[in-house]
């Protein structure tokens, strides 16, 4: 009768928790721990402490299987991590390696710029030097040359040379400024102009009409075309021309002004010497 009391609440409990295949372990236990303390045991022990020990061994089943199922939930939380773990440490790794190939092509980059900087700022001073040389030759040249538009070219040169002096000018622009001054130059030697100078002429400071014929030669009449006179540049001087070159003189002031149509006019240039 007791046994049957026993097995009747062992069932109720399987029945109650559900862990039927975890149980039956335990049911074996009891069955080998009655088998072998006899009847006697068993009277002398009571279903009531005997239904305590099969309680307190579910009871602390229960326990472990929460804990194991606790974790297992933390297991795979933590399986799952270093799956995610894993999958960014090998997008960090291929991050890695483009930032160090990418680091790579900067430093190449970074040294080339370097290399031009260093041959950039080789250039930059022999160029000045070079300008400063072709300015202060360009100063000689106009000194020499016919005493044309002296103020003008003697200013150009007098800027050329501050702006050469200046730390802050790009050498671009220097350069620039002194090819704009060589092509002016240049244009001065095959073009024709009049422009008005007071100039000292037969010993007095006279305004007059200056015709440039190029760099050949400087003719000058006064305004109301009575007299004429050219430069003489073997003697450095303006100097009187006779009457009869008046006319010429003043044809060609007109074409020069393109007030006449272009035609021949004979002028007391003199000969030319190569120097």
């Amino acid at each position: 009768m007791h046994t049957s009391v026993v097995f009747s609440h062992l069932a109720f409990n399987v029945a109650t928790h559900g862990y039927l295949h975890k149980i039956v372990f335990l049911l074996a236990a009891v069955l080998f721990y009655l088998l072998s303390a006899g009847t006697t045991a068993l009277a002398e022990t009571g279903p009531h402490l005997l239904k305590e020990k099969v309680a307190k061994s579910i009871e602390i089943r229960q326990k472990t299987q929460k804990k194991e199922d606790k974790w297992a939930g933390e297991k795979a939380e933590l399986m799952a991590r270093y799956r995610s773990l894993k999958v960014n440490l090998g997008h960090l790794e291929t991050v890695r390696l483009r930032t160090e190939t990418a680091l790579s092509v900067l430093k190449d980059r970074v040294a080339g710029f370097e290399r031009k900087a260093r041959e950039s700022a080789r250039i930059s001073k022999e160029l000045q030097s070079y300008l400063e040389s072709v300015a202060t030759q360009l100063g000689e040249f106009i000194r020499r040359d016919l005493p044309f538009l002296a103020q003008e070219r003697a200013d150009r040169v007098a800027s050329i040379k501050e702006i050469l002096a200046r730390p802050d000018k790009p050498g671009a622009e220097k350069y620039r400024i002194i090819m704009e001054a060589l092509q002016i130059e240049t244009e001065y030697g095959r073009t024709v102009e009049v422009y008005q100078d007071t100039i000292d002429l037969d010993g007095r400071s006279v305004l007059l009409d200056v015709l440039r014929f190029g760099r050949l030669s400087l003719f000058c009449q006064t305004p109301d075309s009575k007299i004429v006179g050219h430069y003489d540049r073997a003697a450095g001087i303006w100097v009187l021309l006779p009457s009869k070159y008046r006319r010429q003189i003043n044809r060609a002031v007109e074409m020069a002004r393109r007030q006449r149509t272009i035609d021949l006019v004979k002028l007391p240039i003199g000969r030319i010497r190569v120097p």
